[in-house]
């Protein structure tokens, strides 16, 4: 698929193709057998990290420490699952999105319109650079936290025996096919890979998407200077009007993609959200009562980058609410008295339409947005209260 040498396209994109590419959902890759290979190879990844977890949670009910993990990854694992499937399968609004960002690259010849589309560009790479570093940290955390923490030594008929550490729960499930311990370092390898995957099929996925929405909401705010710019020239207005409402229905349809894209998939992200933000909190409770100072941090860290993401969310679908919502703001403050009837009428049915603003929505049913967010966290917190008070008694 065709692109740009844009030096601002690179600026803006480079990340994305990073994160994109591995798990095969790169909007501008060549649809062919080794793309989908790399999407089967990431799914299948993903599924076998799943299936371990969750015989793991089968097999052991004991420790209250490794089941919240199992229950974390198994959450994370679905999304990214669901999130890389979805773009693969949904690709046809991506790929429009990228096409339409390569055109607008290659057509900007204004400076203030190049700056505005850079400053959202910017705002995609902080969004990026957040997300994919702390799901790395995380990452990180699972492989290191058993190394500096780990159980108490178990010391049965005077024999101590110290448990093979992994990055992920899978002790038990492990030991049904009876795994060599000389392979310890290949299932080391083998599971850290499946975190890493986890985090690009998750949170890299996420990152695409806040980064092609950032710069539709970008063409939104050069739209609006249009308008502003329209009403200031006498010749050929009737012209250029047309021209700027077939580009804001032609913006109005790349939202609509983007939501189609990833409305199915968002549902189940609000919901995991809720419940594993009050899990790891009542786990965050249970590692400050016991004093154990490694467990707390990497609980601490884990609920940030639950918050950090679901923020980013709300973020996005409020901006893009925004953004949408003022064209008919800065239609209604021009001088809209000095143009011909025919046009001047028409503004009217600009600002109708922008009082209908484009909302990203989770199953076509929850908007989501920074009331969303809020919402949420007063969910969390209250079933978190409950259970620190179950604990307390």
């Amino acid at each position: 698929m065709k692109t740009t040498s844009n030096k601002d396209f690179t600026y803006a994109m480079t990340l994305l193709k990073f994160l994109s590419w591995p798990v095969g959902t790169w909007p501008f890759q060549v649809y062919d057998t080794f793309s989908l290979t790399r999407t089967i190879f990431s799914i299948s990844l993903l599924l076998l990290m799943i299936i371990i977890v969750q015989v793991e949670l089968y097999l052991d009910r004991t420790n209250a420490e490794n089941n919240l993990d199992a229950l974390l990854l198994i959450n994370c694992g679905i999304l990214a699952v669901g999130k890389v499937m979805s773009f693969r399968v949904r690709s046809t609004g991506l790929v429009f999105n990228f096409t339409s960002a390569v055109n607008d690259y290659n057509e900007s010849n204004d400076e203030e319109n190049r700056m505005i589309m850079r400053r959202h560009a910017y705002m995609g790479r902080v969004a990026c650079t957040s997300l994919i570093s702390c799901s790395y940290v995380c990452s990180t955390l699972f492989i290191t936290v058993p190394m500096l923490a780990g159980d108490e030594i178990q010391v049965i008929n005077a024999t101590e025996e110290n448990a093979i550490k992994y990055p992920i729960p899978s002790k038990n499930a492990l030991e049904i096919i009876n795994m060599p311990d000389n392979l310890y370092f290949v299932v080391f390898i083998v599971e850290y890979m499946m975190l890493l995957f986890t985090s690009i099929g998750n949170l890299g996925s996420d990152s695409v998407f806040f980064g092609i929405v950032f710069h539709l909401c970008g063409q939104v705010e050069v739209l609006k200077r249009e308008y502003s710019k329209l009403f200031n020239k006498n010749e050929k207005i009737t012209e250029h009007f047309i021209l700027l409402i077939k580009r804001h229905i032609y913006l109005l349809n790349l939202s609509k993609m983007l939501n189609e894209t990833i409305s199915s998939i968002l549902i189940i992200q609000l919901f995991s959200s809720c419940v594993l933000i009050c899990t790891t909190g009542f786990q965050f409770i249970l590692a400050l009562s016991i004093g154990n100072i490694v467990l707390t941090i990497k609980i601490l860290i884990i609920m940030c980058v639950l918050l950090i993401q679901l923020f980013a969310y709300s973020y996005v679908g409020e901006y893009l609410k925004t953004q949408t919502e003022s064209v008919g703001n800065s239609v209604y403050f021009c001088t809209w008295y000095d143009m011909p009837k025919n046009v001047s009428k028409d503004i009217i049915f600009i600002i109708m339409k922008a009082q209908r603003p484009v909302l990203l929505r989770a199953g076509k049913i929850f908007v989501v947005n920074m009331e969303t967010y809020i919402s949420i966290l007063k969910t969390s917190m209250s079933y978190l209260s409950v259970l620190r008070v179950m604990v307390n008694s």
